[in-house]
């Protein structure tokens, strides 16, 4: 998640309620994996088709402005996010692992946490 999560920073989340919105960082679990927690930013909605296309993402057709992006987005690729799901990516492309591009939809049932801010080290303290 570099730029925004450094590897060591702690977070202060709250218990996710409805969908999280898009730029939100969510935490969650892969289900072929108790106990394995990601944190990844979402950037499709339910029912939203998502396509990966020449380096960027789009939705439904238009180019999503992501401020928070590093690198290039590969490979390309189209999925439609089911009504029961988001679809989630890593602030760093290049680097990502387990996002929406290799585990598909996040299922909003899988989703127990929205990140809001580093608290630690104090060197780091800001909002996401």
């Amino acid at each position: 998640m570099r730029p925004a999560l450094e590897p060591g920073d702690w977070v202060v989340a709250q218990r996710r309620r409805g969908v999280p919105g898009r730029g939100s960082v969510v935490v969650f679990t892969i289900p072929d994996q108790s106990g394995v927690f990601l944190i990844k930013r979402v950037v499709g909605l339910p029912g939203e088709r998502v396509t990966v296309a020449d380096g960027q993402v789009h939705i439904d057709g238009q180019t999503l402005a992501e401020p928070w992006v590093s690198g290039l987005t590969v490979p390309d690729g189209e999925d439609t996010v089911p009504e029961d799901a988001v679809w989630v990516l890593g602030d760093n492309r290049a680097l990502s692992s387990a996002d929406s591009r290799t585990i598909g939809p996040v299922a909003l049932d899988d989703i127990g946490w929205t990140a809001l801010a580093i608290y630690w080290p104090s060197a780091r303290v800001s909002m996401i």
